[in-house]
């Protein structure tokens, strides 16, 4: 095995405890592994009640300094609400910001072009918005690795390992996750299509409309007659009488 120095967590020398370090480096590896492959799923929870927290805290605060607890709360509600649908736009916002950044630089310092690379980031950014579900798939894939590796490292593991760990956590974890969302779109793609066709088995199975009837006047005293369905005959309101 090879020698570690000392680990901190939090300013804590997890060290000095090797029972600390071996639950610490557990926990690592298994939300890292959750991240890796069901990190999209969890992502829009978690940002949406970080949102809510922070709105609601937000709401109540300004709430009560204006009109006491009870407005507070209210207004808490209300805000926490608009927090989080607005953290989670903000947070798929930022990673296609992040993604159009990263773009920019890469595309920019290897074509020694700005406008080349403002074109690439504008790319990036229009694309990893309007593809949000698999972009999510892939930074939690990565995160997830790179907690992965950094478990497998302060369990006192070889590089090698620490490495075929990371790598492979990423790598599997993104293309599960990619697979559940194109099964996901298929099942979509399926319900629309058994609700158009439903909706047309419906049409065709529905009473015929029978076609207007011709107008036709009475001959006695030339008013326009009402066509009878039941008996296949026209009546004149004004003489009282079939025709």
């Amino acid at each position: 095995m090879q020698q570690q120095g000392p680990q901190e967590f939090f300013g804590y020398d997890l060290g000095l405890d090797s029972d600390l370090m071996f639950v610490v480096s557990l926990l690592l590896v298994i939300v890292g592994l959750f991240l890796a492959f069901a990190g999209r799923k969890a992502w829009r929870h978690v940002m949406s009640f970080i949102g809510a927290m922070i709105g609601g805290l937000i709401g109540f605060a300004l709430g009560t300094a204006v009109g006491g607890w009870i407005v507070g709360l209210i207004v808490g509600m209300l805000a926490s609400i608009v927090g989080s649908a607005l953290f989670v736009f903000l947070a798929n916002v930022a990673i296609g910001v992040t993604a159009g950044l990263l773009a920019f630089i890469v595309v920019g310092a290897l074509t020694a072009s700005t406008v080349v690379g403002l074109v690439a980031g504008l790319i990036a950014f229009v694309v990893t918005f309007v593809y949000i579900e698999a972009a999510i798939g892939v930074v939690t894939a990565v995160v997830g690795g790179l907690l992965v590796g950094i478990g497998v490292m302060w369990l006192d593991q070889e590089m090698l390992v620490v490495l075929v760990a990371m790598l492979g956590s990423m790598v599997l974890g993104g293309a599960f996750q990619m697979m559940v969302l194109k099964d996901e779109a298929e099942l979509k793609s399926r319900a629309r299509a058994l609700g158009a066709s439903s909706s047309v088995a419906e049409k065709a199975m529905a009473a015929p409309v029978p076609p207007p009837m011709p107008v036709r006047t009475c001959s006695r005293c030339g008013a326009q007659m009402d066509y009878i369905p039941e008996y296949n005959r026209y009546y004149c309101q004004r003489c009282a009488r079939y025709d």
